[in-house]
């Protein structure tokens, strides 16, 4: 059986692109989240740029966002 990713880089080079990739990024590690029973957290690393991973401090069943 394959790893199931907990952690997914998103990066983009046009605004229009962003939604269908933060989407793909959550589908991503949805799996794990599921597995391990918590939420997801996209945190916003740069212009374009995102980490999308399954995060404990984020409840089951949500997606929070964080800019750095």
């Amino acid at each position: 059986m394959a790893p199931v990713p907990d952690l997914v880089e998103v990066s983009v080079q046009d605004s229009a692109q962003l939604d269908q990739a933060l989407k793909d990024g959550i589908a991503g590690v949805m799996a794990a989240a599921t597995l391990h029973h918590t939420g997801v957290m996209v945190i916003r690393t740069g212009p374009g740029r995102y980490v999308v991973r399954v995060h404990p401090e984020v409840p089951y069943g949500l997606i929070r966002q964080q800019y750095q």
